[in-house]
């Protein structure tokens, strides 16, 4: 995963990843997590005389065996997001890294954003020769936490320098077929080709003795966007 602190994505472990918390809501101490109190403040609760702090409480929006996490640890502030393009995520801070802008319906220019036009094209409006435009997802987000998405950064089907976490979850604005990502329609994988991803989610999604299920992600996810998640990669650690 791209470190970013404070980057809250949906996961699919039933488990915290090493460096990520569940958005549970629950109170940390100021003087451990100083970093991420700066970015958070008393924003979801704490109290700055006990040395404390809360985070989010996402269960709620949770679909059924996801959970939000948030990272404890990474780089924030104007430093460049080194993540896929189209790539969109909850953030609860008011600042963010120069290439990820809150999905508010605005129009960008396509010769300036031309890989991400062209994998989302105009599916959210724009003539599409000189501008389309960003979802706006003001509505669809939990309270005081706004989406974010990486208008620059890499190809979805180029290798990437950071490797993602077999069974990450990527919420995109296209629904097109990746290299070693998978829509999260809840298709069935064989068990034997997919040794670590099924060590992951086992059966908790569906399936049998041989076969195991996918997260079914497409009512979760804002209209005209897809989760896909992570066939390859690195294993988890776990906290």
């Amino acid at each position: 995963m791209p470190p970013m602190i404070a980057q809250i994505k949906l996961l699919p472990y039933a488990f915290e990843p090493s460096g990520w918390l569940f958005c549970d809501g629950r109170i940390l101490p100021i003087s451990e997590n100083e970093t991420l109190f700066n970015l958070l403040g008393n924003t979801f609760g704490g109290n700055v005389d006990e040395n404390t702090f809360a985070l989010p409480d996402l269960r709620a929006a949770a679909p059924r065996e996801c959970r939000y996490c948030i990272s404890l640890y990474g780089t924030y502030g104007e430093n460049y997001y080194e993540g896929v393009v189209g790539e969109t995520f909850l953030s609860a801070v008011s600042t963010n890294p120069q290439n990820l802008i809150e999905c508010t319906g605005q129009s960008l220019s396509t010769r300036q954003h031309l890989l991400l036009q062209t994998y989302m094209g105009t599916r959210f409006g724009g003539d599409g020769a000189n501008n389309f435009n960003l979802p706006d997802l003001r509505a669809k987000v939990p309270a005081k936490c706004r989406y974010l998405m990486a208008v620059q950064g890499h190809d979805p089907n180029s290798p990437r320098r950071d490797a993602l976490f077999v069974g990450e979850l990527m919420l995109l604005p296209f629904d097109m077929p990746l290299q070693h990502l998978r829509l999260c329609h809840g298709d069935r994988l064989l068990t034997q080709q997919n040794t670590a991803l099924y060590s992951l989610l086992r059966n908790r999604f569906g399936g049998d003795a041989q076969q195991f299920a996918l997260p079914d992600l497409r009512a979760a996810a804002p209209p005209k966007f897809n989760y896909y998640i992570s066939l390859q990669g690195m294993l988890p650690p776990k906290s």
